[in-house]
């Protein structure tokens, strides 16, 4: 069975943004230190790892990084490198200096307040602290690397999207039974197509709080769970879902969105690179009461801008990104502090089908006011409507229902076998498991 994929982590030093591929969140901060030696030359004697910038919380490196708060790609650590690592080049102190606090006592400043005029970029350090000797051609090519010329791409690398109407419209009802007055996000599973398209088979909601103009995933203790089901089913995580209430004409994705978005792409591509993975958005015309559902993806430049760290949210306007002071980003010949999210935006086109595979008819999970237990499972099975056991478990929450209770539906040799009579047709589901599942839900066998 394939082994669930590791995530992409963001580590932000003197040096500037570095990029940790394929890291597992239940792994010590240790780990990724050594990881961190080998990839970039700093020993770990030599590093702090704190979850701040200003490096006040510092990390132990025994805690596992989902302890810590690193547990989805995209997550942020902040690396102080030691003075003296060779990784500095030559070892001098970087600049820190002195400021006066709002109490009147003099304090040590941030790495990020001294480096905002010293450092040949804010943010970043001196020159002659990286290198002694530098050419113009190498000072160039330094600060080439932190500039972007905005454009927008040509065509999207999703070529479309075909979505299962069941867990589309399970989705929207959800949003319509609150009046769409807050956000809700769900990830998609299915198959990358040969044409690079999508075929979307279910929804997961993973736990989540949210408001009108906000969503934050909670830690879920089903993340591998979904994961490892996906996999016995043939599938992987295509795509995303969020939905969100109507929005003055024009605003189609906060900066939070979008960046979101991106980061999902950076995963699953593992890296700058392209991929058909799809963001779904969903709303509702508050004229007419009709939802919408519109796939779109982000560029290859908003991904690799997200990826280091030169995008930020606009506190002054939700649906622009804001550029970093580090970097500067160039549009139609001007310099730009902000860019409109929709111009990162790349549209595809969707379908409707009805999964093969999977059926909706067990509860989601992680919703309020609904409840996944064996009453329903047993409701299900007492009333089929013609449909055979196979097919009633044909339910992509119910199976993640049944992985809930491993001591009888274990992972390694019982779900398999499960999720195969599920996924093809011509393999029955033998007779001993349906007695099982009835027993499970409180039936007579």
């Amino acid at each position: 069975m394939a082994a669930m994929e590791g995530i992409l982590v963001r580590v932000r030093s003197q040096l500037g943004m570095w990029r940790v591929s394929n890291v597992d969140p239940h792994d010590a901060c240790g780990v990724l230190m050594k990881r961190i030696d080998v990839e970039h030359n700093v020993p770990v004697h030599q590093q702090q790892l704190s979850t701040d910038p200003a490096g006040s919380n510092v990390i132990d490196p025994s805690m596992p990084l989902a302890k810590v708060g690193v547990s989805r790609s995209g997550d942020m650590l902040y690396l102080k490198i030691d003075s003296t690592a060779s990784a500095l080049v030559n070892g001098p102190e970087m600049p820190t200096g002195k400021k006066i606090a709002a109490d009147g006592s003099i304090v040590t400043m941030t790495f990020e307040e001294s480096t905002a005029d010293a450092g040949f970029r804010p943010g970043m350090p001196r020159l002659r602290d990286l290198k002694n000797n530098w050419t113009l051609t190498d000072f160039l090519e330094m600060d080439d690397k932190f500039v972007y010329k905005i454009k927008k791409q040509d065509e999207a690398m999703c070529t479309s999207v075909t979505m299962d109407h069941a867990s589309a419209g399970a989705f929207t009802q959800h949003l319509s039974s609150f009046g769409w007055r807050q956000q809700r996000v769900g990830y998609l599973y299915g198959t990358f197509e040969e044409d690079n398209s999508v075929l979307v088979h279910a929804v997961y909601e993973p736990p989540q709080e949210c408001t009108a103009e906000s969503f934050e995933l909670l830690e879920d203790p089903r993340a591998e769970q979904v994961e490892r089901l996906a996999d016995m089913l043939g599938m992987k995580r295509v795509g995303w879902i969020f939905a969100h209430p109507p929005r003055e004409e024009g605003f189609m994705f906060s900066a939070e969105e979008v960046m979101f978005a991106a980061m999902e792409q950076l995963e699953a591509a593992q890296g700058v690179d392209k991929t058909p993975f799809v963001t779904i958005r969903c709303t509702v015309d508050p004229e007419d009461g009709n939802a919408s559902v519109d796939p779109f993806q982000v560029s290859l430049q908003c991904m690799d801008m997200v990826a280091e760290g030169a995008l930020g949210a606009d506190p002054d306007n939700r649906s622009s990104v804001v550029v970093s002071p580090t970097f500067t980003a160039i549009k139609e010949g001007k310099r730009a502090e902000t860019i409109e999210s929709q111009f990162f935006l790349l549209t595809i086109a969707i379908k409707d089908h009805t999964s093969p595979i999977l059926r909706r008819h067990f509860p989601m999970a992680n919703r309020i006011g609904t409840m996944q237990t064996t009453d329903e499972l047993k409701d299900l099975l007492s009333n089929p409507g013609g449909k055979s056991v196979t097919e009633c478990l044909s339910d992509f929450a119910l199976l993640l229902f049944l992985m809930d209770f491993q001591d009888m539906f274990n992972w390694e040799t019982d779900m398999p076998r499960i999720c195969e009579a599920v996924k093809n047709p011509d393999a029955e589901l033998d007779e001993g498991y349906a007695m099982i599942i009835k027993g499970f839900a409180g039936m007579d066998v």
